[in-house]
């Protein structure tokens, strides 16, 4: 086969809670000789609970789970806490550069999008188990560092306290569209597209 090779079989766990896209990624890479699929769960409790039981060379995760459950760094987080040991390789929708680096430094050791082919993800899995990282090629550069201004730190500081950009303009006796204007200033500088990324990275984005 193709591809980067393994030393032995490699004991993966899975986790998505959309059974159809679960069941498919086992599907796909069970028919691969390096791999054995020892854990497949929908909840990041089971998950975790997987992870302590049994030995895993390579956890895969996806990182947006069902209402009422863990998502993103909060989730990497919770995993990385009760398996410290395990790689963890994120396999989830389309995410900004900026998103995937902080889910890097959350403790993941991989990123692979759910629209890039199938066979990019055996070989991410095999790349992480050898102590390697793994991103997509468009986040291989890192994005600029420009940056916050004073006003753009305080419209993200709104923003996350749950404000529109209309109560922000109220409030700081700004036009709606200057406000806008500070606002798409602060997502590019960030490496964010949207409001759902900045309240994803809540906590991150309060630090600044």
């Amino acid at each position: 086969m193709n591809g980067f090779p393994a030393p032995r079989r490699l004991r993966l766990a899975l986790l998505d809670d959309h059974d159809v896209v679960r069941r498919g990624t086992a599907l796909h890479l069970g028919t691969d000789f390096r791999f054995q699929i020892v854990a497949s769960h929908p909840s990041s409790d089971g998950f975790a609970r997987a992870l302590q039981k049994h030995r895993v060379d390579v956890a895969i995760v996806d990182i947006t789970l069902a209402p009422g459950d863990l998502s993103g760094v909060a989730l990497i987080e919770h995993l990385r806490e009760r398996a410290p040991r395990t790689p963890l390789l994120a396999f989830a929708g389309q995410a900004s550069a900026a998103a995937i680096a902080h889910l890097l430094a959350a403790g993941i050791s991989g990123y692979v999008g759910k629209s890039e082919p199938l066979t990019e993800l055996a070989e991410a899995v095999v790349r992480v188990s050898q102590g390697l990282y793994r991103v997509p090629v468009a986040c291989r550069q890192r994005p600029g560092q420009e940056p916050l201004s004073r006003n753009e730190r305080e419209v993200l500081r709104l923003l996350l306290a749950g404000l529109t950009v209309s109560e922000i303009a109220q409030r700081r006796h700004r036009s709606v569209k200057t406000v806008s204007t500070q606002k798409v200033a602060a997502l590019r500088k960030l490496g964010l597209r949207n409001d759902a990324e900045i309240y994803s990275l809540r906590r991150q984005l309060e630090a600044l």
